[in-house]
C-alpha cells in the first residue's frame, strides 16, 4: 500500500485590498504603487488558496503599476530597434470599403460600436490611423493597449476561476510573460459577455467588418529565437530534448497551443531514433524486398511505446504548465454564438447542458463525411486507374497526351475537391454549435484531417492491395476495354491490345514510399520556409517599396541614430502593414504534416526500412523551418490554452492499428518464399507477375490474407493494452503530477465555489469608470478620432 500523502497546499493569506484600478472612485486620482524591485519575472511558486479577486490580484502582481493622469510613470523611451515603440498589444483591421452598401450610417456605427465596446472596458487605451489597402479595400487600424494593472486584473480573474475548479496553478508564475498578456487580452475581446468580455466575433454578426484581431510579432525575440536554434541548439531535436531556457522562450513569447507543439514536436523526432538506427541495421542485412516480420514488430511496438510515451508526457506537462482541465466548458473561452443561440444567462447553466443535441448532430455528421470521403475517393481511384492502366495500355489518338492527364486532374480536380469538403466540414462544425472554439477546432480537425489522409494514403493502398497482387488481372481486363477504342493508330503501330503482354512495375510502391516521404517532404519545406521569402521579395519590388539592392541586403543603422516621432510612426506603420498580409496561423498543417508521416513511418517502412531515417533528418530540420515560419511568414500566434493535442493523439493511434495489420498484410503478400502469393507465383518472383492470371486463380488467395489482417489487428490491440498498462504504471503513478492532481481533486469538493465565482464576476462588473489608463491622450495614442475621419473621407469619396 502506498503511504505517500499528497501535497497540501499553504493556508490563504490574510485579505488585501483590490487593485486601485477596480476600486478608485473616477473623481480620486489613483495613488502610485511603489516601484519594482529587481527580482526576476520567472521564479517557481505555489500562489496560496484564495476566494476573491482582490486577494488573486495581490498575490499575482503586487506591483502592478497604476497611476491617475497626474501621477502617470514616465513613458518609456523609444529606441530606434524597437519595433513596437508604442507597446501597441493588439491591432484590429476594421474594414470600411463601401462594397454594395453605400450608406455611410451602417459603417459608422459599426464602427462606433466597436470603439464604445473597447473605451467602455476599464484599462485599456484605443487609436487608429487610416489603413493602407488600396481602392476597394480601404481599412482602418484600430490599435489597442492595456495597462499593466488590467493585465494584473485578468490574471487575477483567471486565476481565481482556475482555483474554483480545481486547476493546479502553473509551476512557474508566468503572469508578466508576453504571451500571457496576448492571450488574456484576446480572451476579454473575444469572450462573451457572459464571462466578463466584449464578445468580438471577427466576420460575423455585428463585427462583420472587423477582418481579424492581430498581435504584433517581437522581432528581436523571435530573431534570438530563430538564431539560437539555428546554430547555439544544434543538439534539439537529435541528441536533446527542450531545455529548460529553450522552454522558456517558447513560454513567454508564443501561445500555449504552440509551446505545446514544439513539445510534441521534438519528443516526436527523438522518439525517432531508436527506430531509425534498427531501421539502418534491418536495410544493411537483409536483403532487399525481403520485408522482415521482425522489423514489422518492432515498428508496432515502436508506435505503441511512443503513443503511450506521449500521452502521458502531455498530461504531466499540463499539470505543470496549469493547463490540466482548462478545456472544460466551466473554465475555457465559451463561443459567443454558442451563448447567443441558448441564451445562457450564466456559465454554469453552459457546464450543466446537456450534449445529447450536439452528440445527435456529431453523429448525424458521419455520413455525410463517409460519403464525400468515398467521393474523393473515387476521383482518386479514377486518377490512379488512369495513371496505373489506361497509361500504359492506351496506344490510340493522343498516346503522348494521356499520360500526363492524371497529373494534371491530380493538380486541379483534386485541390477543388478537398476544398468543396473543407467548406462542407466548416458548415458542419458551425451546426453542431460547439461550446467552446477548442472543442470546434478538435471536431474540424477531425472532418478535415480525414479528407486529407484519403489524399495522403489512398495511393499506397492501392498500389499494395490492387495494382501489385491483382494488377495483372487489371491490366487485361482494362486492356480488352480499350482494345475496341483505340482505332487505326493501333493497327498501324501493329499492336495488338487483347493480346499484349501486361507488365506491372514491381518496384512502384517503394517508389511511392521515397516519393510520399523524402520529395514531397523537402517541397513542403522549401513551400513553407523558402518560397515566402521569394514572393515578398516580388511584391516589394514591383510595388517599389524598395530596390533590390535594399531587399537583397540589410539597410545599415548609425549606431545611436535618434528617430523622430514621426519617423517612428511611419516605420511602425510600415511593420503594421507586412504583419497584417501574412496569413493568420494554426497548428492543424504542422500536425498534420506530422501525422501524415508517422503514417508512413509505421505503415509503409516495411517497405523501405529507411523511412524513419529520413524522417529522422526530415524533423531536425522542420523544428527550425517551423520556428522561422511563425516568426516571419504568419502572424504571431494567439489562442486559448490547451492541455492536450486531442483530436491527433488519437487519429495517431488509429494510424498505428492499421499500420500493424497492413504490415502483416504486406508480409503476406510479398515476403519471399512465405506464401504463394499470385498464380502460384512467390513472392520472390515478383516479375513473374506479368502472367495473365484468371479470376478464379486470384480470389483464392483473398481470403488467407484477411484471416491474417484481423489476427495482426488484434495482436497490436493486445499489445497496445501491454504497452499503455505498463506506462501508466511506470511513468504516472505515484509521480509528482499524479500526487498533485489528486490534491486538486480533493481541494475542488470543498465548498467555497458558488461564492468565489459569484465574487469574481460582481468585482468583474464594477464601475468601468473607475479603470483609467495613463496618458490616454499621449503621443501615438491619440484616440479614435482618425478612425472616423478616415471612413467620411472614403464614403465621400465614393
Amino acid at each position: 500500500m502506498d503511504n505517500r500523502v499528497p501535497p497540501s497546499r499553504p493556508a490563504p493569506p490574510p485579505p488585501v485590498p483590490a487593485p486601485a484600478s477596480r476600486s478608485t472612485p473616477p473623481d480620486r486620482p489613483l495613488p502610485p504603487l511603489p516601484p519594482p524591485t529587481a527580482a526576476p519575472e520567472v521564479v517557481s511558486v505555489t500562489p496560496p488558496r484564495v476566494s476573491s479577486l482582490a486577494d488573486t490580484a495581490a498575490a499575482v502582481d503586487e506591483k502592478a503599476p497604476v497611476a491617475s493622469d497626474d501621477t502617470a510613470p514616465a513613458k518609456p523611451k523609444p529606441t530606434p530597434t524597437d519595433t513596437n515603440p508604442f507597446h501597441v498589444d493588439l491591432v484590429i483591421p476594421f474594414s470600411v470599403a463601401p462594397g454594395a452598401n453605400r450608406a455611410p450610417a451602417p459603417i459608422a456605427a459599426a464602427y462606433h460600436r466597436l470603439v464604445e465596446a473597447l473605451e467602455g472596458e476599464g484599462g485599456l487605451r484605443v487609436t487608429a490611423r487610416p489603413g493602407r489597402a488600396g481602392k476597394g479595400a480601404e481599412e482602418v487600424w484600430v490599435f489597442v493597449g492595456a495597462s499593466d494593472s488590467k493585465v494584473a486584473e485578468l490574471v487575477a480573474r483567471e486565476r481565481l476561476l482556475d482555483h474554483a475548479h480545481g486547476m493546479l496553478p502553473p509551476k512557474t508564475d508566468g503572469s508578466k510573460w508576453p504571451s500571457t498578456r496576448l492571450r488574456l487580452l484576446y480572451d476579454l475581446l473575444t469572450s462573451p459577455q457572459l464571462q466578463n468580455g466584449l464578445g468580438i466575433t471577427p466576420g460575423e454578426g455585428d463585427w462583420e467588418r472587423v477582418k481579424g484581431i492581430v498581435a504584433l510579432h517581437d522581432d528581436a525575440a523571435d530573431n534570438a529565437w530563430v538564431e539560437r536554434w539555428a546554430t547555439a541548439d544544434w543538439k534539439v531535436g537529435l541528441l536533446s530534448g527542450l531545455s529548460s531556457s529553450d522552454e522558456d522562450i517558447l513560454a513567454r513569447n508564443q501561445s500555449p497551443a504552440l509551446r505545446l507543439y514544439f513539445n510534441f514536436l521534438v519528443t516526436y523526432t527523438l522518439s525517432l531514433m531508436p527506430i531509425a538506427v534498427i531501421s539502418v541495421g534491418f536495410w544493411l542485412y537483409t536483403p532487399a524486398d525481403s520485408y522482415p516480420p521482425l522489423y514489422a514488430f518492432a515498428l508496432s511496438l515502436y508506435s505503441a511505446v511512443w503513443l503511450a510515451v506521449w500521452r502521458i508526457k502531455e498530461r504531466k506537462l499540463a499539470v505543470q504548465w496549469g493547463t490540466r482541465g482548462c478545456e472544460n466548458v466551466a473554465v475555457g473561452r465559451l463561443r459567443p454564438q454558442y451563448v447567443s443561440a441558448h441564451n445562457l444567462k450564466t456559465v454554469a447553466e453552459a457546464q450543466n447542458k446537456t450534449d445529447v443535441v450536439r452528440d445527435a448532430k456529431v453523429v448525424a455528421s458521419v455520413p455525410v463525411i463517409l460519403a464525400c470521403g468515398g467521393v474523393l475517393a473515387l476521383v482518386l481511384t479514377g486518377i490512379f486507374m488512369l495513371e496505373a492502366f489506361v497509361g500504359h495500355l492506351w496506344h490510340g489518338a493522343g498516346k503522348a497526351i494521356v499520360p500526363l492527364i492524371p497529373t494534371a486532374l491530380f493538380s486541379i480536380v483534386v485541390p477543388q475537391v478537398v476544398g468543396i469538403f473543407n467548406g462542407l466540414s466548416k458548415k458542419l462544425v458551425g451546426w453542431e454549435d460547439h461550446p467552446t472554439p477548442v472543442a470546434a477546432q478538435k471536431s474540424l480537425t477531425v472532418k478535415t484531417f480525414a479528407m486529407n489522409g484519403i489524399v495522403a494514403y489512398l495511393g499506397l493502398f492501392l498500389s499494395a492491395l490492387v495494382y501489385l497482387p491483382f494488377g495483372p488481372y487489371v491490366m487485361s481486363y482494362v486492356g480488352n476495354l480499350l482494345a475496341g477504342y483505340q482505332g487505326h493508330a493501333a493497327v498501324v503501330d501493329d499492336v495488338h491490345v487483347q493480346r499484349s503482354h501486361p507488365e506491372i512495375n514491381v518496384s512502384r510502391l517503394k517508389s511511392q514510399v521515397f516519393t510520399y516521404l523524402v520529395t514531397n517532404q523537402v517541397i513542403n519545406t522549401f513551400l513553407e520556409a523558402g518560397l515566402p521569402f521569394i514572393l515578398r521579395f516580388i511584391a516589394d519590388w514591383r510595388a517599389g517599396k524598395a530596390s533590390v539592392s535594399d531587399i537583397l541586403h540589410k539597410r545599415s543603422e548609425s549606431v545611436g541614430e535618434t528617430e523622430t516621432e514621426s519617423e517612428l510612426e511611419k516605420n511602425f506603420l510600415d511593420k503594421v502593414e507586412r504583419e497584417l498580409a501574412l496569413p493568420d496561423y494554426t497548428t492543424f498543417v504542422d500536425y498534420a504534416e506530422m501525422v501524415t508521416q508517422f503514417g508512413y513511418v509505421v505503415t509503409w517502412s516495411v517497405v523501405w526500412p529507411l523511412a524513419p531515417v529520413f524522417a529522422l533528418v526530415n524533423n531536425y530540420f522542420e523544428i527550425r523551418s517551423d520556428a522561422l515560419k511563425v516568426c516571419k511568414h504568419v502572424r504571431r500566434p494567439i489562442g486559448d490554452r490547451v492541455e492536450t493535442i486531442g483530436t491527433w493523439l488519437d487519429t495517431m493511434g488509429i494510424i498505428a492499428w492499421v499500420g500493424g495489420w497492413m504490415s502483416a498484410t504486406l508480409i503476406a503478400l510479398f515476403r519471399p518464399h512465405l506464401v504463394a502469393a499470385v498464380t502460384g507465383v512467390k513472392a520472390n518472383g515478383m516479375e513473374e507477375y506479368n502472367n495473365t492470371p484468371t479470376l478464379q486463380d486470384v480470389l483464392p488467395t483473398v481470403l488467407p490474407i484477411v484471416a491474417v489482417a484481423l489476427a495482426a489487428s488484434h495482436g497490436y490491440l493486445a499489445l497496445r493494452w501491454a504497452v499503455d498498462t505498463v506506462a501508466e504504471r511506470l511513468l504516472w503513478n505515484g509521480s509528482a503530477e499524479d500526487l498533485e492532481e489528486q490534491s486538486a481533486r480533493q481541494l475542488e469538493a470543498e465548498d467555497g465555489l458558488d461564492e468565489a465565482v459569484n465574487n469574481l464576476h460582481a468585482q468583474a462588473q464594477s464601475d468601468p469608470s473607475s479603470k483609467r489608463y495613463p496618458e490616454t491622450q499621449a503621443g501615438f495614442w491619440t484616440g479614435p478620432d482618425e478612425g472616423a475621419d478616415e471612413i467620411a473621407r472614403v464614403l465621400k469619396t465614393e
